[in-house]
């Protein structure tokens, strides 16, 4: 491989891994819907009710702003929305049926992150195409500054000797 390719390598295995963690981290945080759902055969208990309700927090936007999730917004409308889906948790409403009536509500907006179907997925799809493209163009700009300053030696043999000569004597006089 040439020594300029090394660093384009370099740097296209550090975006993999780079992307690899923070797929890993969302699949991590994810919460998926049959942990926080309550079960079919009764209310859930305390704590599984807590869980499910900052789960559910955690995928809704405060509907006053649309600038944070209702889990962190100190705003009135925020808690609202905290004490409501608790209470639909409590009546044995799903993680599903809430995100859906709150969706009828106030659109799509009001989920914290964007479903994955439709302009969705043009949003994730972007998201990685446009990561792609800039480190390609760093590598590619990269490449071109380490074939900039790595330039041939100059060849002398075809140079003729008075010349040479003359531009040593030039030279001279100018130190």
């Amino acid at each position: 491989m040439k020594p300029a390719g090394r660093p384009l390598l370099a740097l296209l295995v550090l975006s993999s891994c780079c992307l690899v963690q923070v797929h890993a981290r969302a699949q991590r945080n994810a919460v998926s819907p049959e942990r926080v759902s309550p079960p079919t055969a009764g209310p859930l208990a305390p704590s599984e009710l807590e869980r499910a309700a900052e789960a559910i927090d955690a995928a809704l936007i405060a509907p006053c702003c649309f600038m944070q999730q209702v889990s962190v917004h100190p705003s009135r409308a925020a808690e609202e929305v905290r004490r409501d889906v608790r209470a639909r948790l409590a009546a044995g409403e799903s993680r599903q049926q809430i995100l859906d009536a709150y969706v009828a509500r106030y659109g799509r907006r009001i989920l914290a992150e964007p479903p994955p179907a439709g302009f969705g997925v043009a949003l994730y799809a972007g998201a990685i195409v446009l990561l792609l493209a800039s480190l390609a163009a760093v590598a590619l700009g990269l490449e071109r500054v380490v074939r900039r300053t790595a330039r041939p030696p100059v060849v002398t043999a075809g140079v003729d000797p008075g010349i040479a000569a003359r531009l040593d004597d030039e030279l001279a006089m100018l130190d």
